[in-house]
């Protein structure tokens, strides 16, 4: 299947948000899923703009029948501990270390990619997008702004 064409199920979508929250639950922030991550994987999938969305369908599934065979029921409805023991079983397979490398790029994104809304994630690592002005950055206060510099 072409990644572009992909056209997941509803019970992959909540695999997807299930995992994606594994990788950066909430906190005193937004989890992954809540910042928009998952919407913001499928449209890359979608639009053909990151080739590994079947690879990485393919190991959610494999969550999934891994659930079913050990614990009998899906992998979005087994208790938490479960869902991380199934999870930290394929921390090493390469599907699981594509979607934490995009997971993160989904969370810590520029907002006008489509994820990490009102720049959330940026607040909480204290980044604020502007340009440096000047050798020692741009002044912490508004007012030391001095007549035709540009204001970052």
């Amino acid at each position: 299947m072409a990644t572009k064409d992909i056209c997941p199920q509803r019970r992959d979508v909540d695999l997807l948000s299930r995992v994606v929250d594994f990788i950066i639950p909430e906190d005193d922030f937004p989890s992954a899923g809540q910042a928009g991550v998952s919407e913001f994987l499928l449209g890359l999938w979608r639009s053909g703009t990151e080739p590994s969305g079947s690879l990485v369908f393919e190991g959610l599934r494999r969550l999934d029948r891994e659930a079913h065979t050990v614990f009998g029921v899906a992998f979005v409805d087994a208790p938490a501990r479960q869902q991380d023991e199934i999870v930290l079983r394929h921390a090493h397979a390469p599907w699981f270390a594509t979607l934490c490398e995009l997971v993160a790029e989904g969370y810590y994104s520029n907002p006008g990619n489509g994820s990490n809304p009102h720049a959330l994630s940026w607040r909480m690592i204290g980044y604020e997008p502007g340009l440096p002005d000047g050798p020692d950055g741009p002044p912490s206060n508004m007012q030391d702004m001095v007549r035709g510099k540009l204001c970052a």
